[in-house]
């Protein structure tokens, strides 16, 4: 009997390492099932992207193309224009030389009105205007009753029209006419472009005509008294660009 018992006990932990193994076995092979579902995964989803990518490349070179063979159409239109206001100008200065030889009278009367109509245009602040003059610096304080209002800058301009400027802009924004300079809050409104202290007011004119007189004024005194922050200085050089604004709406405001 007790060899029959350990007999069965042989058997029952053979039986016992026999299923551990198979369970390992079943394990690892769930494991790698699980591996390679997940690679199968990751590679489907890399391939996607790959595709995705690449269809999306291929959906940007097109539209390079496109843009490239536009911009090479406008390029040769471009060129086009050119060659044809080139024509045109040669034309006109051959038209010119000969009505300067056939009608001398006729001629004359016509460059005449076209230098006043270039004069009209720069007083008219439709061109850029070059040349020497002052530039005046103007900001706040830092306190609430020395503050850079638009009567200053009003009076500021007036005087250097008067002094004979040329050409006068207030942070880039030429003035013309029918400029308005009015308070807006903190700011203040020219050409109906909002603008921000430090103001910087540039002038073409004789430097120091247009030094003098600003120097002179009763502004200039103001400005010292309020505490307000100020300079001006004289250039050889200064370049005053062009109204940017809409003429028409320039002309309408005269009536």
């Amino acid at each position: 009997m007790a060899g029959e018992g350990e007999k069965l006990g042989q058997n029952s932990k053979q039986n016992s390492r026999q299923n551990s193994k198979l369970v390992r076995g079943l394990y690892m092979v769930l494991l790698m099932v699980l591996f390679v579902a997940i690679g199968t995964l990751i590679t489907g989803k890399i391939a996607a992207n790959s595709r995705e990518r690449k269809a999306k490349a291929q959906e940007e070179q097109k539209l390079i193309d496109q843009y490239t063979a536009e911009a090479e159409e406008l390029n040769a239109r471009i060129a086009e224009v050119k060659n044809e206001i080139s024509g045109i100008d040669t034309r006109y200065r051959q038209v010119l030389g000969r009505l300067k030889e056939t009608d001398r009278e006729f001629y004359n009367l016509y460059d005449m009105y076209s230098r006043s109509l270039e004069t009209d245009r720069v007083l008219a602040g439709l061109t850029t205007v070059s040349g020497s003059g002052i530039v005046i610096r103007l900001d706040d304080s830092g306190l609430v009753q020395s503050l850079v209002h638009d009567s200053y800058l009003t009076e500021i301009l007036n005087v250097l029209k008067t002094a004979g400027a040329q050409a006068i802009s207030i942070n880039g924004e030429r003035i013309v006419p029918t400029s308005e300079v009015l308070c807006l809050g903190p700011s203040i409104r020219v050409n109906g472009v909002r603008l921000f202290a430090p103001y910087r007011i540039a002038a073409v004119g004789e430097p120091d005509t247009l030094l003098k007189a600003y120097q002179e004024s009763r502004i200039y005194s103001t400005i010292v008294a309020q505490n307000l922050l100020y300079d001006v200085q004289k250039y050889d050089s200064l370049t005053i660009g062009a109204y940017t604004g809409d003429p028409g709406k320039m002309i309408t405001k005269l009536f």
